[in-house]
């Protein structure tokens, strides 16, 4: 008797831009209002830093440039875990409330934080004394903000567990990401276009205007790319993270989603 011969699952950009997109469209007003947990804070750093010409020790410019940053970081990770909330729900077929996707992110905070920390030292230094390997680095710990999101693991299990669920895969992650940061470069730049033909007087004012870096057409600009741009990147690395589950272990949206009960 011939047996039937499988194929093991593979892992599909086309899929995963897809259901990225998906998963956006069919949350973009909750998706829009947790972006502002990034968009303000960013504003407020940009307006915070200091302007050309401005003393290196002005004490209060870097005292609010330093309050400034700390509260953008901490409203980054918040709102990356909320928005791993949102689109595992909406994988479920749920339709997750700007409320449970916010306590979400508020909840997990710390350990994020902590991952966060690790992360970027890491890769920066892989970065800094060897490019590739820092950028290896990168895409193996890229799901481990939703394994500690999703799965309620540790710190250091977390970077254990991405790893892992990247392996053989790692080249098609990279290219998402790639992808992923042109289409945001694109977004910035039509944002920045527009604030600079249609508000500001003229290219001329706005070249003069620039030098400030503190006008509100420009710093409204940088909110809402800013806004765009997190949104697009929180939701393809829990898309990608839904995809090595799934092929890889079998895990089905239920299983996934049912940790938010």
């Amino acid at each position: 008797m011939a047996v039937a011969e499988t194929t093991a699952p593979h892992f599909e950009i086309e899929r995963v831009v897809r259901r990225t997109f998906s998963v956006i469209k069919n949350n973009l007003l909750v998706f829009a209002l947790l972006s502002l947990l990034a968009a303000i804070p960013s504003a407020a750093l940009t307006w915070a830093e200091p302007t050309t010409g401005a003393s290196f020790f002005d004490v209060n410019a870097i005292a609010l440039t330093a309050a400034a940053w700390l509260v953008y970081v901490v409203s980054m990770f918040v709102l990356q875990a909320a928005l791993v909330h949102g689109t595992i729900a909406e994988l479920n077929g749920r339709r997750a409330s700007f409320a449970d996707c916010l306590s979400t992110g508020l909840k997990h905070f710390v350990p994020l934080l902590l991952i966060a920390i690790i992360y970027f030292f890491v890769v920066f230094c892989g970065l800094i004394f060897f490019v590739v390997p820092g950028l290896i680095v990168a895409v193996m710990l890229s799901v481990a903000v939703p394994v500690r999101v999703v799965e309620h693991t540790g710190v250091l299990i977390s970077f254990d567990r991405s790893p892992g669920l990247t392996k053989g895969h790692r080249w098609a992650i990279f290219g998402l990401f790639i992808a992923y940061y042109i289409v945001q470069m694109i977004i910035s730049m039509i944002v920045l276009s527009v604030v600079i033909f249609s508000v500001m007087r003229s290219p001329e004012a706005f070249a003069i205007d620039a030098g400030t870096a503190k006008t509100w057409p420009m710093i409204l600009a940088s909110a809402v790319a800013q806004m765009i741009n997190a949104v697009l990147s929180a939701t393809g690395t829990a898309s990608i993270y839904y995809e090595l589950r799934q092929i890889k272990e079998g895990v089905g949206p239920e299983a996934l989603a049912s940790v938010f009960d």
